[in-house]
């Protein structure tokens, strides 16, 4: 069987003769068009390969600046975050000296980390995959931001309750005998049991004897409201101040009251001078602390000026 053909007819005008045939099989045709068909496939395919590659490499490009300014964003925050996080630790180390300073229960280091921490959820796991490293550090400032912000919130919670009860603290150590009523001088009879200089004989001494020149400055060692001035031929002339419900100051064989009955007094305040009037064997001051009532040794009242809270 034949196949079928396709004749071709060419003549030229400028020549004479019979004009040529050309006979061309159809399989040949079908051949050529293919050919064709998919020549014009590929170069249209490779017009568009390289469009999307010149497409790619702008997107590429514009995806490298603008992770360069995320880079930059981020080491910003970053550095942010760590000049924050140093501020904060400074707070908190402020804060936890002050509790212990004030009696305070300290603050609890679960608590201070804001729930920041522990194993990563399966949420994590996944994020951490899909993204790249920047994204994972960007998430990790912004996490840490929370948790800064979490802590400033609870810190200014806190510092409230340090402030509360430094001002308890103070209060109560104003009314507190802390100081020395004066300036120099020298102990010449402590509290206790002692042989008594004029009567000669074993008895109780309730306070400190400081031996100084005539006129020497007395002072209060607390705040509180004078009770009581008088004048006796044991104590000479005598000042007792009240400080509060606890603690009481008797202050003895003064020269000159510098306060009268019902004045209130700061730590510091003048009361009087040093003498030696009332039973008395030389200028001094006879000073003595009650506590509820009951004389107590005046030295573990005095405290070092530094030591007392301001």
């Amino acid at each position: 069987m034949r196949g079928s053909n396709w004749n071709f007819i060419a003549s030229d005008p400028c020549e004479s003769g019979s004009p040529r045939t050309m006979r061309v099989p159809t399989a040949a045709l079908i051949v050529v068009a293919i050919t064709a068909l998919v020549g014009l496939v590929g170069f249209v395919r490779m017009v568009y390969l390289s469009s999307s590659y010149a497409l790619a490499a702008h997107d590429t490009a514009e995806e490298r600046r603008e992770n360069g300014k995320l880079k930059v964003r981020i080491a910003s925050i970053e550095k942010f975050v760590k000049q924050e996080a140093e501020v904060m630790g400074g707070l908190i180390a402020y804060e936890d000296h002050a509790r212990l300073k004030y009696g305070l229960e300290a603050i609890s280091g679960d608590i201070r980390k804001a729930g920041v921490g522990g194993l990563p959820t399966n949420d994590d796991v996944i994020f951490a995959s899909m993204f790249d490293s920047m994204m994972i550090k960007a998430e990790s400032l912004r996490l840490q931001v929370m948790s800064l912000n979490y802590q400033a919130e609870l810190q200014e919670s806190t510092f409230s309750e340090v402030s509360r009860r430094a001002a308890e603290v103070r209060g109560a150590w104003d009314k507190r005998p802390s100081s020395w009523p004066i300036s120099g001088g020298r102990i010449t009879s402590t509290f206790g049991y002692r042989n008594h200089p004029v009567l000669g004989m074993v008895l109780m001494h309730e306070g400190l004897d400081i031996a100084n020149t005539v006129w020497t400055p007395i002072y209060a060692p607390a705040d509180g409201m004078v009770e009581e001035v008088s004048s006796g031929p044991y104590f000479g002339n005598v000042v007792k101040v009240a400080h509060d419900s606890v603690y009481t100051t008797i202050y003895a064989h003064m020269q000159k009251a510098a306060v009268i009955s019902g004045q209130p007094i700061k730590r510091g305040s003048l009361i009087g001078y040093v003498g030696t009037t009332g039973r008395s064997t030389g200028p001094h001051l006879h000073y003595e602390v009650h506590k509820n009532g009951r004389p107590v040794d005046p030295m573990g009242f005095i405290v070092a000026s530094d030591q007392i809270v301001d």
